[in-house]
This record gives structure tokens, C-alpha cells and sequence, in this order.
């Protein structure tokens, strides 16, 4: 990866951000794709080698399909992790 990167971590994921003035400017990536793979699989996800890891958005993992090109997303967190994550960021403050 590109040391041009913006490095930013949301919710305990770490991110690549595109930088402003790029053609893919504030698209997020995940440092490490497997993560996500490893959450959609745990989601649901068939045949994980037919998919590509392609970024996330709005707590959503987003993959395309190797032969039909079509999109799937996997959300990052279940309820029991949103309750989780609220829990920690309230006794944080």
C-alpha cells in the first residue's frame, strides 16, 4: 500500500483512507482484508474465493463477485458488538 494513505481507526477497525484530490478520495479500505473476510464468512458469505474485498462504508464490508461482478455487503458489527461498542465509547468519556 501507498504511504500516501490517511491511516484512521473507527469503531476498533483500522482504515486506509484515500487522500483528498484522489479519484478514490475518502473511499476506506481496511488495513487488513481478511478481517473483513473473516467477518462476512462469519455473516454468511459462500465460497469466499469467489470474492474480491473491494472497501467499507457505513459499518458495511463491501465484496464483488470474480465472475459476475456483482456487489455483496456484510455488516461489521451485530447487535451484541453495537451494544458493545456504544458501552465502551459511553465510559470512555
Amino acid at each position: 500500500m501507498s504511504s500516501d494513505f490517511i491511516h484512521i481507526e473507527e469503531n476498533g477497525i483500522k482504515y486506509l483512507v484515500h487522500p483528498k484530490g484522489s479519484l478514490f478520495e475518502g473511499i476506506k479500505m481496511r488495513e487488513n482484508p481478511d478481517d473483513a473476510f473473516e467477518n462476512a464468512i462469519k455473516r454468511g458469505m459462500k465460497n469466499p474465493d469467489d470474492w474480491m474485498y473491494m472497501y467499507s462504508d457505513k459499518n458495511k464490508d463491501y465484496f464483488k463477485n470474480y465472475y459476475s461482478r456483482a456487489y455483496m455487503s456484510y455488516p461489521q458489527f451485530d447487535l451484541k458488538d453495537k451494544i458493545k461498542n456504544f458501552k465502551k465509547n459511553r465510559d470512555a468519556r
